[in-house]
């Protein structure tokens, strides 16, 4: 049944295939920059066919194939981290993780430095084109003027004005409260404010970071840093004290801490609930007592490897949803927003009327305004809210630069050919240059002069 589901989704998977996420863009423009996808869709006509099902809910092509009941679990708990079992998991979310985890290749890495040097890399990245990363800049209000978003004002009073477009990449929650309630807003917006601020949402994440003594610590028995624990089979994968995970990227990078010593970061499903938290005072011995508690389960997860590790525990912090909410700026602490897949979301523009699409639309009734995260399309997870802000970046952007960026990410090595849009993109790129950006994006002369 295991081969069968991962034959079907194989099958599935061909819409993904043809088109890459950088390919992607939310005007016009789209028919240029995945003309590259025409060869394969013609030689694969299924894939208009199955185009519906890979925005639905997995659990309907599951329950299909699979009638054993561990690997339904298994498959539930694939999906956990998306949000949802399968019953409510998008299947293009799930296709990657289904298929790429089981390639006899497969294996788990860690930026070497820690996970710190990922965003070490990308502000170099942003820096090297003329980008700014500004620490302390937390953003009070979004600016509308004659409906359009302007810029920002940030919390010290400082303002900074848009040459282009506002984006958040904030939840939906946490941008509707930052358009504030003085100032002047197109009528359309109120709609598109008040269903967002309510769209439901997932709970939050336990977090225990340990740092232990390594001495004579024998890791023999476990090959791989990462691990995921299931305390009951018979209860919900989205209960924070059923269903965490561990990992230990010492095992693969000595370098993360001091000879001798192993890093564990250990962190439950996204369920955490956040109403028994929001009426305790943090720092209090009530709130820290609660942590501990909470936290137990994390604790028990990593003696069924290291049985002593809290007598090697050095040093140990827990991250409750209060810090989720206070660091992260995630209103209530949440994972994310929590719209199960097989019904379009509220907002989720034309692609909504033809497909079960669970996400609202990344473009906004404010002109000038988008919003990008684990909010809008793919969903959850680095990855995909990493495919969102470049999705939002091209739809800011000319087909005619976005082609370009692909061709010339295409040459850099074999791996990135995919990325061509191929010599159609020509073809039809004189058709719809003139509509990119779309309107509500182009900014107006007398905007661009005062700017």
């Amino acid at each position: 049944e295991w081969n069968d589901l991962r034959r079907r989704l194989k099958t599935l998977g061909g819409s993904t295939t043809a088109v890459s996420l950088l390919n992607l863009r939310q005007d016009a423009g789209f028919l240029a920059t995945t003309a590259g996808s025409l060869p394969f869709v013609l030689t694969h006509p299924d894939v208009f066919l199955d185009l519906p099902l890979t925005f639905d809910s997995l659990h309907k092509t599951t329950e299909q194939i699979i009638t054993v009941p561990f690997l339904k679990n298994f498959i539930d708990t694939m999906c956990i981290f998306c949000g949802f079992p399968a019953k409510g998991a998008m299947t293009a979310h799930m296709l990657y993780i289904l298929e790429r985890f089981f390639e006899e290749s497969a294996c788990y890495s860690v930026p070497i430095g820690g996970t710190c040097q990922l965003g070490n890399t990308l502000q170099r990245g942003l820096e090297k084109f003329g980008g700014k990363l500004q620490l302390n800049a937390h953003v009070e209000e979004i600016m509308v003027e004659n409906g359009r978003a302007v810029g920002v004002r940030l919390k010290n009073g400082k303002v900074v004005r848009a040459k282009k477009a506002v984006v958040s990449n904030a939840t939906p929650f946490d941008t509707v409260k930052m358009l504030g309630t003085k100032q002047e807003l197109p009528e359309s917006v109120t709609e598109w404010r008040n269903t967002l601020g309510k769209l439901p949402r997932h709970g939050a994440i336990m977090h225990l970071f340990i740092a232990i003594d390594a001495k004579d610590l024998d890791l023999s028995h476990i090959q791989d840093p990462a691990h995921l624990i299931i305390q009951d089979w018979d209860r919900s994968m989205q209960d924070s004290q059923n269903l965490c995970s561990f990992f230990i990227p010492s095992l693969l990078d000595e370098t993360v801490c001091p000879e001798g010593k192993h890093v564990i970061h250990v962190y439950s499903s996204g369920g955490e609930p956040y109403e028994p938290w929001e009426k305790l005072e943090k720092d209090s011995p009530e709130y820290e007592a609660y942590k501990e508690e909470r936290a137990e389960c994390l604790w028990k997860a990593v003696e069924r490897c290291i049985p002593d590790v809290r007598e090697r525990a050095e040093f140990h912090i827990i991250g409750s949803p209060l810090a989720h909410e206070a660091f992260l700026r995630r209103d209530r602490g949440t994972y994310g927003m929590a719209w199960a897949a097989g019904n379009a979301a509220p907002m989720a523009g034309l692609l909504g009327k033809a497909l079960p699409f669970p996400f609202p639309n990344l473009k906004t009734p404010i002109d000038g305004l988008l919003r990008c995260g684990d909010s809008c399309f793919p969903g959850i997870g680095t990855p995909s809210a990493a495919a969102s802000g470049a999705i939002a970046a091209n739809t800011m952007n000319d087909v005619g630069s976005h082609i370009e960026m692909l061709q010339e990410a295409s040459k850099r090595d074999p791996m990135y050919k995919f990325l061509d849009p191929g010599p159609l993109a020509n073809l039809y790129r004189p058709f719809v240059q003139g509509l990119t950006p779309s309107p509500e994006l182009k900014i107006p002369k007398e905007v661009e002069t005062s700017s």
